[in-house]
């Protein structure tokens, strides 16, 4: 009994440290945006079961050894596993996006469960001298990884089967050299044993209809 409940204290230790750890990921102030995307997709939000991460050297003891999915305090989850959080709603009246349309959007970028570092903020880019114009796509297009093509002008918990590819042509890409490293490292390892959620910021700056 007394194994259990140390058990149960380290399981709520953990959760709060994830919360604390989010918290502290979150933008000083809310994103501005002139557009907000929306997709049919998210007509369904079923709070469903998140399942396991993807950490193969886990898997081989069954569930009980497994990593459980956090769903993160203010997010929803999307029946793919992305959870999202609305950060600003965006100008009244302003379109929102379609498949096919042109999209223009800023982000951030943290590994949430490597000590919450960061790969891509305003700060990594003036401390290297950049001022990188924002990413363009187009929705649905393929060049994006699947959690910003699903996702709009909010907060994305990215569970790694919508994240990077393993040839790193997916964007957005960091736009500093050591961005670049804090993320290969996480989403490029092999042992099995590490987290790859991501936590990505997205404002939309302009949408233009096909």
């Amino acid at each position: 009994m007394a194994r259990l409940r140390r058990c149960l204290r380290l399981a709520f230790a953990l959760l709060v440290f994830k919360g604390l750890a989010l918290a502290s990921l979150a933008p000083r102030s809310a994103l501005r945006v002139a557009g907000v995307l929306l997709f049919a997709s998210e007509a369904a939000r079923a709070e469903k079961d998140l399942g396991y991460e993807q950490m193969d050297r886990l898997k081989g003891g069954g569930e009980a050894l497994g990593k459980k999915r956090t769903r993160m305090p203010g997010f929803r989850a999307l029946p793919s596993g992305l959870q999202v959080k609305d950060v600003d709603p965006g100008r009244s009246g302003a379109p929102e996006a379609q498949l096919g349309d042109a999209v223009v959007f800023t982000w951030e970028g943290y590994t949430i469960n490597y000590f919450g570092r960061p790969f891509e903020t305003r700060t990594l880019q003036k401390m290297d001298g950049l001022d990188p114009d924002p990413v363009r796509f187009q929705v649905g297009d393929g060049t994006v990884i699947k959690g910003i093509d699903e996702g709009g002008v909010r907060q994305l918990i990215v569970p790694v089967e919508l994240s990077y590819d393993e040839g790193h042509q997916l964007a957005p890409r960091p736009s500093t050299a050591g961005g670049n490293r804090a993320l290969d490292f996480v989403m490029d390892n092999k042992g099995g044993l590490m987290d790859k959620t991501l936590l990505i910021n997205v404002a939309v700056k302009r949408v233009y209809p096909k």
